[in-house]
């Protein structure tokens, strides 16, 4: 196989990986809900195709979480320093969660796939402890505002959207949770 032909495999590949994810994420986007042969059918892409690229939904599933923690760490990169940083960061949080209602979820189903993402989430912990960290020595959040406080306003973010169909409620059900929650979460003076 020449080397130009052998590029323009590689090429296809990662065009067709690229669809696939693209495919999974309007799917997490419209309905909190992925079955492998509709990613596939959106994708444009066979289905020998898919299971090549994901073995399963659970790899599929860890994949869209590994972009997500990658964005949020994008995010956390270009605003360090910032005395914002911190609510950027608790921000693009919430609406990736809104967005992608039901990846948790999807990912917390399966024990391979959570004991998998573990290093994802201490990922997230550090990302979070690190603009948590500035804002309280800028005095814009509580004192006594953990890591684990913040993951839980994620936790219970996760359960108003549970309660929401379409992606304009999911809107502003996250909306809703974060000015609360922004009022529970900021210094008091």
């Amino acid at each position: 196989m020449s080397t130009a032909s052998h590029a323009s495999k590689r090429s296809d590949a990662r065009r067709n990986r690229e669809a696939i994810l693209a495919a999974a994420r309007e799917m997490f986007a419209e309905s909190g809900v992925v079955a492998m042969y509709e990613v596939a059918r959106r994708a444009g892409v066979g289905q020998a195709t898919l299971y090549r690229n994901f073995p399963d939904r659970d790899a599929l599933v860890a994949a869209l979480a590994v972009e997500r923690i990658e964005a949020l760490e994008r995010i956390s990169a270009e605003h360090a320093g910032e005395p914002d940083a911190f609510f950027v960061l608790l921000r693009a949080m919430v609406d990736s969660a809104a967005r992608f209602h039901g990846l948790a979820e999807c990912a917390q189903r399966s024990a391979d796939v959570a004991s998998e993402l573990e290093p994802l989430h201490q990922r997230l912990r550090a990302v979070i402890k690190r603009s948590l960290r500035d804002a309280k020595s800028a005095g814009l959040v509580r004192r006594d505002l953990t890591v684990d406080d913040v993951l839980l306003v994620l936790t219970m973010l996760e359960g108003a959207l549970s309660r929401v169909t379409d992606a304009a409620g999911r809107a502003a059900a996250a909306s809703r949770v974060l000015a609360l929650a922004l009022g529970g979460l900021t210094a008091q003076t």
